[in-house]
């Protein structure tokens, strides 16, 4: 309410919370503060809220070693197909450039088969991940998760909703359609490569929203082909797998040493 410009702030507030290690209960105050203003849980934690903002920041600096661990060996291979040990010749040396009207019919299939070997890998390597998530996510994400349910106790989805908005919607779908940002990737990536790494973002998106395996959901797509193709993502299995995932990091329970983890500079120059 006092700071004009909440943005310029969020980032110097958060680096001096997790140095003072008061950046949980601080999260977990400004967003029973954003609940009391949300009315449905369909739109929980959707909106650039200082308690949103905040939880973003967070990931970033805290994430980015689980970021690297998890998506960059993907992210390299969708960028520089040929490099892998599938070679050339396979059908990853197809763009995943789904549309009919710049498409040959004749490729179309293969196009499929590559969005959907990607997608596969990238959701199998986030579902997987949980044991890298650092704790302090982990904390945080245990926080929104009941004070979700507290807000809307007749909602048995909102508590996976609360954290899937934030780590895959925030976290690891960003991060997909824009690697360079998050350090995963060098520089920019080319044409071809964003429009396949916008695809898969989207269909990661749509796999980890709780509850939106439904065809009312695959309606949001703008491109007809995605409404086609996520068809094949209707099984239980990938419902299960994100149900899973989302209980594994809002949990507080002690987890093994994961090895991956690095130090976190808050402080530059």
């Amino acid at each position: 309410e006092v700071c004009r410009d909440k943005y310029d702030a969020v980032l110097p507030l958060v680096r001096l919370l997790l140095h003072h290690h008061k950046l949980v209960p601080f999260v977990a105050a400004v967003a029973e503060l954003d609940l009391k203003d949300t009315q449905e849980a369909n739109t929980i934690f959707r909106g650039n809220s200082l308690a949103t903002r905040c939880v973003d920041e967070m990931m970033k600096i805290v994430g980015k070693h689980y970021l690297k661990v998890t998506l960059k060996p993907v992210i390299d291979e969708v960028g520089y197909p040929a490099e892998t040990s599938l070679g050339s010749l396979s059908p990853l040396g197809y763009p995943c450039l789904l549309d009919r009207h710049s498409c040959f019919s004749s490729f179309l299939r293969i196009i499929q088969e590559n969005l959907r070997y990607y997608v596969d890998k990238v959701f199998r390597e986030i579902v997987r991940s949980s044991i890298s998530c650092p704790t302090l996510m982990c904390d945080v994400f245990y926080s929104l998760r009941h004070l979700a349910a507290k807000r809307f106790p007749n909602d048995p989805h909102v508590q996976y909703s609360a954290v899937s908005s934030f780590v895959f919607l925030r976290f690891f779908a960003v991060a997909v359609v824009s690697p360079h940002t998050f350090h995963l990737r060098p520089h920019h990536p080319d044409a071809q490569t964003s429009r396949t790494l916008t695809l898969i973002s989207k269909a990661i998106q749509t796999l980890g929203s709780w509850g939106s395996l439904t065809k009312s959901k695959l309606s949001s797509f703008k491109e007809t082909f995605m409404c086609e193709f996520f068809k094949t993502f209707q099984e239980e299995k990938f419902t299960e797998s994100v149900k899973k995932f989302l209980d594994d990091v809002s949990s507080t329970e002690s987890k093994e040493p994961s090895g991956v983890s690095e130090p976190v500079h808050l402080k530059e120059g």
